[in-house]
């Protein structure tokens, strides 16, 4: 999973990349305005580490997900003459968006409009991201119009008929993730990679000042803009970058005595996770421990091709325990005497937590 960090100048977008994200790259796409930095990291699960006791594995894997800190946003939208060319590509890269928003006050950092206001700014960018989607409808219907006109193309038909229904919801200044498609509509438009159509999460970022009254504060702005694929939280990026320097033991005598209970970065994998209906399912051995990442509500033959295609292809069976019954007994042989292993079919939906051993023939 990709998440793209985006926000206003000195909103401390980079802040919090650099908080989360401390060992990451950089590339240039020929303008600075559209530098990318990414940075790769696991995704903490105490699971993995108490399964690695119990298996003793030569190798240890968690899952991944891959930050992006991404230019090119200014929440400007009075340019009519910007083209589809002005869009930075790499903001249709994540498949979520992860709008940082200033919420703290400091003379020494002026906000570029002057005040500090999230609402205003929240709505500024959510504007552009519209704006951007609006400019690629119109680009691309008036290719596909003049191809269902002249060729008469029955799928050119329904893809332009699909985007004059995104047009008009554009025109309406709502974004794309409120519109209600078909799944065939969903699919034509999929390949497009609308900014407004991603899951979002707004990260309000507040002052050091302000971390006493976080919760109350996240809670105020979840009751404003939570909804359909979109969600809030806030964070201390000044105070999260100066965690993420720490060692281990000083990190955590650090956050309790700041009143924190997590990390910015289990915050925002927990709510990205949420967001992308993701869940984690666990596999082991003397070889290795692993966790795999897939949607919610997949089949097991579907989860085995996570691991390999011919774990999916030649699929018998799932032998299956829960990782709270594994750890109580604490072996396979121990939870299978007690009744705990369950043999699993190719309608078996997999549930976040299931430890599973895949049966398949090729």
């Amino acid at each position: 999973m990709k998440i793209g960090f985006i926000g206003l100048p000195q909103s401390g977008k980079t802040t919090v990349f650099n908080a989360v994200s401390p060992h990451h790259q950089e590339s240039h796409m020929g303008a600075a305005r559209m530098e990318v930095r990414r940075g790769i990291v696991k995704v903490p699960d105490e699971r993995v580490w108490e399964l690695a006791k119990i298996y003793e594995p030569k190798k240890i894997t968690f899952a991944e997900i891959e930050f992006m800190d991404v230019g090119g946003v200014s929440g400007k939208t009075g340019d009519t003459s910007r083209t589809e060319k002005d869009i930075p590509p790499a903001l249709r890269e994540p498949e979520v968006l992860a709008h940082v928003v200033r919420a703290f006050r400091d003379e020494i950092i002026p906000h570029p409009e002057g005040s500090v206001d999230p609402d205003r700014d929240i709505e500024n960018v959510e504007s552009e991201l519209i704006f951007n989607d609006f400019i690629s409808t119109e680009v691309r219907l008036e290719k596909i119009s003049r191809q269902a006109r002249l060729s008469g193309d029955e799928s050119a038909k329904r893809e332009m008929k699909t985007l004059e229904k995104v047009k008009e919801h554009l025109e309406a200044e709502k974004p794309l993730r409120l519109l209600e498609l078909t799944a065939d509509e969903a699919k034509i438009i999929k390949g497009f990679q609308f900014l407004s159509r991603k899951p979002k999460l707004i990260i309000l970022n507040v002052g050091e000042e302000d971390i006493p009254r976080m919760d109350k504060l996240n809670k105020e702005y979840a009751e404003k803009y939570s909804g359909k694929d979109i969600d809030v939280v806030a964070i201390c990026a000044k105070v999260q970058a100066e965690i993420s320097e720490l060692d281990e033991e000083d990190r955590e005598e650090f956050m309790q005595d700041m009143g924190l209970t997590q990390s910015a970065l289990e915050k925002l994998i927990q709510k990205s996770y949420d967001l992308m209906g993701l869940i984690t399912y666990l596999t082991g051995g003397e070889k290795e421990v692993h966790a795999w990442t897939i949607p919610e509500g997949t089949k097991a033959p579907q989860a085995a091709g996570v691991i390999h295609d011919d774990f999916e292809k030649g699929f018998i069976k799932a032998e299956v325990y829960s990782y709270d019954e594994l750890m109580k007994y604490g072996s396979e042989a121990e939870a299978k005497k007690h009744g705990c292993l369950r043999l699993e079919g190719k309608d078996y939906i997999v549930k976040d937590g299931d430890f599973i051993i895949f049966r398949f023939n090729v």
